[in-house]
């Protein structure tokens, strides 16, 4: 009989063979692909160990209940002294938002306007705007608080009264803890009286300058009209002096010359009788001619200065070296021109004219100069006309009775625009200048006179 096991046999346990025997289930994907996933999956990060140091670092920075509370009694105390102060400024303030609405107004402003809060917040406070001004305001205000930038402007804000006040508005902006944008803040200060001040002087201002010039224009029109009666005396006197000096040319001196000529006749005459007593009246003859001649020469002289020779455009030249011809007796009178300078206007001419004669005839009364230079001269439009003489030099004081020619000269240049100067020399005598600036283009030509 065949040896059987006493060995009892272990029962099959299902599920492990089936452990065993099947892999596990992965949903239809293979060990690789689960592998990739674990991969790819975020893993959690353990959080360190909390130690003693680090829960205390946590509690410390952690405000506690009571820090927030001492916090916000900070911030409403601190409110509450902005509020204080701010009724308490004698000026109108305002703050506004990030958004251009006006959120908050001191009491001062409130009073100002006879308005609650409610009432001015947003846009209300424009309301009490003058209609004149508001546009302007708004566009100021807004253009200022895109650009972030201060602002400044007036207008008038109507009062509680109903009287609209001109108020001088500031306002900057205002900036947070971490310098964020948070709105705007301003003040204003009415400023009524010193505007209607500033006006009420600006038309004292206005009436005072209206009244100069009227009185200014009356004071023109006065030199004018004196200038015009100035210049008429002064042609009246040119037709007079040219109107005696024709008569003594055309009448006196022709009657000298006569006389003259028969004092001449009759010593002839005499002088062919060949008796003592007729030889002596032929001699007083004689003399009596050579009297007479001299006075007819004098007599022309005097003419020929009182109606000078016609002023063409070269004539002042021509004049003036006859003045200085007939100037030269016991002393020596020349004019030094290196070129010719023609002179379009008659007037002008004439005038430069008259002053070279006064001051010719001053050197040869006053003077006692030996030597007389009459200069003319044109440089880069400057038409220079001078009288030097080495006398004695004018005197420290002019009386006024000796000052008549003086002052006729400087008046003379005065009509002419020109600049008149007269004086002592370095060294000895007088020198008179007179300065006349010329057209821009002004010709001129050598002369050879000197």
């Amino acid at each position: 009989m065949p040896r059987t096991s006493t060995r009892r046999s272990r029962p099959a346990d299902s599920s492990g063979a089936e452990r065993r025997s099947a892999p596990p289930s992965t949903g239809g994907k293979t060990r690789s692909e689960h592998a990739d996933k674990a991969d790819k999956a975020p893993r959690k990060r353990r959080s360190p160990p909390v130690t003693a140091q680090t829960s205390l670092r946590l509690q410390r920075a952690r405000p506690t209940r009571t820090q927030l509370e001492a916090q916000n009694e900070s911030l409403t105390a601190s409110e509450l002294r902005f509020r204080l102060i701010m009724d308490s400024a004698p000026v109108l303030v305002w703050v506004s938002d990030t958004e251009k609405q006006f959120i908050w107004f001191n009491k001062p402003w409130l009073e100002f306007t006879g308005r609650t809060t409610e009432q001015e917040t947003g846009e209300g406070w424009a309301e009490n705007v003058h209609p004149d001004d508001l546009e302007r305001c708004m566009t100021l205000y807004a253009s200022s608080f895109e650009k972030r930038v201060p602002f400044e402007m007036t207008y008038r804000l109507r009062r509680h009264d109903g009287e609209y006040r001109w108020l001088l508005d500031k306002g900057i902006p205002l900036h947070g803890l971490r310098e964020e944008f948070a709105g705007y803040i301003g003040s204003c200060v009415d400023i009524t009286e010193q505007r209607q001040t500033q006006n009420e002087l600006e038309r004292r201002v206005a009436e005072r300058t209206t009244e100069l010039l009227e009185a200014n224009a009356e004071l023109t029109a006065q030199m004018e009209e004196r200038n015009r009666l100035e210049n008429a005396l002064l042609h009246i006197s040119e037709q007079e002096q040219r109107r005696l000096g024709q008569d003594l040319h055309d009448g006196l001196c022709q009657s000298l010359s006569g006389l003259a000529f028969m004092a001449r006749s009759l010593t002839k005459t005499l002088e062919a009788q060949a008796l003592g007593a007729v030889a002596a009246v032929a001699a007083e003859a004689g003399r009596l001619a050579e009297l007479l001649h001299r006075s007819v020469e004098h007599s022309r002289d005097i003419a020929k200065g009182l109606h000078p020779v016609v002023m063409d455009a070269e004539g002042l030249v021509s004049a003036l070296h006859e003045l200085a011809a007939r100037s030269s007796g016991g002393i020596s009178c020349r004019l030094r021109c290196e070129r010719m300078v023609p002179i379009t206007d008659n007037g002008v001419a004439l005038h430069l004219y008259r002053i070279a004669q006064e001051a010719v005839t001053n050197a040869l009364k006053h003077s006692g100069a030996r030597s007389i230079t009459v200069s003319l001269r044109l440089r880069q439009n400057q038409l220079s006309l001078s009288v030097a003489d080495d006398g004695c030099g004018m005197p420290e004081v002019i009386r006024a009775a000796d000052g008549m020619g003086v002052r006729l000269m400087k008046y003379r240049a005065d009509v002419i625009g020109a600049d008149f100067a007269i004086g002592k020399r370095k060294k000895h005598g007088t020198r008179m200048t007179c300065l006349l600036q010329m057209p821009a283009g002004a010709p001129s030509q050598p002369s050879g006179i000197s």
